[in-house]
């Protein structure tokens, strides 16, 4: 029996094991948060689409160089003198009788089907085709960088949101362990209150400064369940999704030089290939315009079945066609447009001149901002070693009835700061970090 209730005790641990592990969710370092976000974000799937319709594109744009064919059938019915007569020809079916003045000014109706098959080949429309093509090309190569642009600040909002999360879980730390702090000033302050040795405020403000660390406490748990389902978001994962993530927030530096980087990002930053594609297309978007100055040649030719029943191939014919057309004036249409294309290359460069002078203000910026919190890093690390120590000092003296619960109290918060100061520090340094890899267009 005693070993009967053993075996029961020891399946029901391992049970609990089990649902606890599962509860606390499997193990996530930050390459597989990044990995499941490259994976599942609905951001990066519309990138996509938007790529492969660009490259739908490019194959639309060839057709300008292919012959278009088309197969029709068409029914008509009528009593006009002239398409009757028009139709028995085409039909083949004119009579002598037909000509008759009586019968050709009130002729009988008729009806015909008419199956027709066309051919139309470019030959040369001003280059409008290799433009076309051109164009759909640089679009379609600028829909992949804002592709891959899409994928970096993907990964940034992770990398953030990890940090973050590492962040939240460091506060709950700090605020539990002033938590168990502040629990002990309150019963050291009651401890000496029954000994007559202070009076019943210290007690009081003891109490009330456990009330606001509890509340510290508090925020800090929800801080935590809002961290996990914002990482969740920035994966592309349901927000109810369990993760044990992995790490810890440590200082990152920089070993580039400034001009290194900004000279690097202009190179390799996505959205600024991008502007510069557009840009490109713009300025062939002013040779596209121009095409309708320049004359067109086109070859066409088709072959007929007229018959008085369908599908029928009575009377067969054919014409074969050379179009030559000229431009010679439009109203002002294709200048019109031509001075539109222009003015729009032109605010493309301007766009790209803006976006080249903002890639080096977001470099310097992240790369200002990693200097500094490498600086608050420093300051607050030795800030908390001493905050520890004035702590411990002032609480000694007040267990010793050398200084009052109001300093014991200020050294406690003083405490706090130091070490969510110090956490900041950390975090802002490893989101700075990352923001200067995107911001280089390295992420």
């Amino acid at each position: 029996m005693k070993f009967y209730l053993i075996a029961i005790a020891l399946v029901l641990l391992l049970v609990a094991a089990v649902a606890m592990n599962a509860y606390a969710g499997e193990p996530l370092s930050l390459d597989q948060a990044v990995e499941t976000a490259l994976k599942n974000h609905p951001n990066l799937k519309a990138a996509d689409s938007q790529v492969e319709g660009a490259q739908a594109n490019v194959l639309r744009s060839k057709s300008g160089f292919l012959p278009k064919v088309t197969l029709s059938e068409t029914w008509s019915k009528t009593d006009n003198p002239l398409m009757v007569l028009g139709t028995k020809l085409n039909q083949e079916s004119v009579k002598p009788a037909d000509f008759n003045p009586v019968v050709m000014n009130d002729p009988d109706s008729i009806s015909n089907y008419n199956t027709r098959l066309s051919v139309i080949q470019p030959v040369f429309n001003g280059g409008k085709e290799y433009l076309g093509v051109k164009q759909a090309r640089l679009a379609s190569e600028a829909a992949a960088q804002d592709r891959a642009r899409t994928r970096q600040e993907t990964v940034f909002s992770v990398v953030k949101a990890y940090y973050g999360l590492l962040l939240a879980k460091e506060y709950d730390k700090v605020a539990k362990q002033s938590l168990e702090t502040s629990s002990a000033n309150v019963r050291l302050a009651e401890a000496r209150y029954k000994a007559g040795a202070v009076l019943q405020s210290d007690l009081l403000r003891a109490k009330v400064q456990y009330a606001e660390v509890k509340e510290m406490s508090t925020r800090s748990e929800n801080s935590v369940k809002l961290a996990e389902a914002n990482l969740n978001f920035a994966m592309g994962v349901a927000q109810d999704a369990q993760y044990a993530v992995e790490g810890s927030l440590s200082s990152q530096d920089v070993k580039e030089g400034l001009d290194g980087m900004i000279s690097g990002a202009f190179s390799l930053r996505p959205d600024l290939s991008s502007l510069g594609l557009s840009r490109k297309n713009a300025e062939a978007g002013i040779s596209q315009a121009r095409t309708d100055y320049i004359p067109s040649l086109n070859f066409m030719g088709q072959v007929d079945w007229n018959s008085d029943r369908i599908a029928g191939n009575d009377a067969k014919s054919w014409a074969v066609m050379a179009v030559l057309q000229w431009n010679i004036f439009d109203g002002m249409v294709t200048t019109s447009r031509v001075r539109e294309a222009t003015a729009n290359a032109g605010r493309m460069r301007a766009m790209e001149e803006q976006m080249r002078s903002g890639v080096q203000l977001q470099v310097r910026q992240a790369y200002y901002n990693v200097q500094a919190s490498l600086e608050r890093i420093a300051a607050t690390s030795s800030s908390v070693q001493e905050a520890e120590e004035g702590f411990r000092i002032v609480q000694k003296r007040y267990e010793a009835g050398m200084t009052t619960l109001v300093d014991v109290l200020g050294a406690e918060n003083a405490l706090i700061r130091a070490r969510t100061g110090a956490l900041q520090a950390l975090y802002d340094n490893n989101v700075a970090a990352a923001e200067l890899k995107l911001a280089t267009g390295t992420l």
